[in-house]
């Protein structure tokens, strides 16, 4: 009787384990999604972190991956560092295999200690160009950095609109400085130096000093890097105060919630940019666009449809390596993936998007229409 106890309560235990393992098998893919969808950096953020949700809607109702479903952990990072932080402890704490984080640089330099700590691969959309040059083998870029985007929309304000009589304004953070040095120096490389360069912090609201200190120097074209509300702030002021210069502006000028804030004074304005989802002729992207409004009431931008693609990039990964941080972080150094955008492939410093784009916007019947002017392909050769 002791011996028939113990043969069923060693198959009860068996089967437990059996269970417990098929169990585990089919636990979710944890994956981290950290974005400001709080204050007022949330119009850009909630936008990128749609796309995450929209990829992770997909690949589930295809069946997951590898049979697992997506278990996408949304934080939220707000305006600051320390809420970054905090959001960065509650993803580790569900035992993420990978993160989709913000795309701010100044979050993300703060997140850089502790993600190369626990070893866990994060993926962001920043252009920021110092990000990929702080050896953190775990940060991975899917956007044109400035050393990209800023070069191309220099050359074309120096190439292209013949300016010779440069005026520069920039925002006081990482992402400001980032582009100025950079801006500065494709203009050397062209025989230029600019007529002179304007400085603010994100959070002003007035930069008419700026602005008429540019007057004064008499250029022949303005060129900026900003975030945002500081963006929408320079162009609307530079038309009040009738600067009609033209203006190549950097990547924030492309969100459409931006267009609403400026309005006509968004007419002539040319603007750097990875993607134009709203209006490129590519059926798939129309096709994905139309989806995304449908799903979220609201239109992506550039840095939604990127996001979109890292998402669906570290899902492949994912799929090919498993959920093993350091295995998917050995499979995204070593392939490509062709996304809506473009396609990517990681060089030494792990960046992985080599495009930009120039468009202009115009001002017609009531709303802001962006054209297509040139394409730069600045690949590793």
């Amino acid at each position: 009787m002791k011996d028939s106890s113990r043969v069923l309560g060693g198959a009860i235990l068996a089967l437990g384990l059996v269970l417990g393992c098929v169990s585990l098998g089919l636990a979710d893919i944890q994956v981290g999604a950290m974005h400001s969808l709080t204050t007022g950096l949330a119009p850009l953020g909630q936008r990128q972190i749609n796309s995450a949700i929209l990829a992770s809607e997909e690949w589930n109702a295809k069946g997951g991956i590898n049979g697992k479903k997506i278990d996408l952990i949304v934080e939220d990072t707000a305006d600051s560092t320390t809420m970054a932080m905090t959001a960065l402890d509650r993803v580790l704490g569900k035992d993420v295999c990978a993160i989709l984080g913000p795309i701010w640089s100044f979050q993300l330099f703060a997140l850089f200690p502790e993600v190369k700590k626990e070893g866990v691969p994060l993926l962001s959309t920043s252009g920021t160009r110092a990000l990929t040059q702080k050896n953190n083998p775990w940060y991975f870029r899917l956007y044109p950095h400035d050393g990209i985007t800023k070069r191309a929309y220099t050359i074309f304000a120096v190439q292209e609109l013949k300016a010779r009589r440069v005026a520069v304004m920039c925002v006081t953070t990482e992402y400001g400085k980032s582009g100025h040095e950079l801006i500065l120096e494709t203009l050397k490389e062209l025989g230029l130096e600019p007529v002179i360069v304007t400085w603010h912090n994100k959070d002003d609201k007035d930069m008419t000093g700026q602005l008429m200190s540019i007057k004064r120097a008499n250029p022949d074209v303005i060129i900026s890097q900003a975030h945002p509300a500081d963006t929408a702030i320079i162009l609307k002021q530079q038309r009040d105060l009738g600067i009609k210069v033209p203006h190549v502006a950097s990547s924030a000028a492309t969100m459409p919630y931006i267009h609403k804030l400026v309005g006509p004074a968004m007419d002539g304005v040319y603007v750097e940019a990875a993607a134009l989802p709203n209006y490129d002729p590519d059926p798939k992207i129309q096709a994905w666009t139309k989806k995304y409004v449908r799903r979220f009431k609201t239109k992506p931008d550039s840095f939604a449809l990127l996001y979109y693609d890292a998402a669906n990039f570290l899902f492949s990964a994912i799929k090919a390596a498993g959920s093993n941080r350091a295995k998917i972080a050995k499979w995204l150094r070593g392939n490509r993936f062709q996304g809506l955008a473009d396609q990517y492939v990681f060089d030494r410093e792990q960046n992985g998007a080599h495009f930009a784009i120039i468009v202009q916007y115009r001002w017609k019947d009531g709303r802001v229409v962006p054209q297509l002017v040139k394409k730069y392909d600045l690949s590793p050769k």
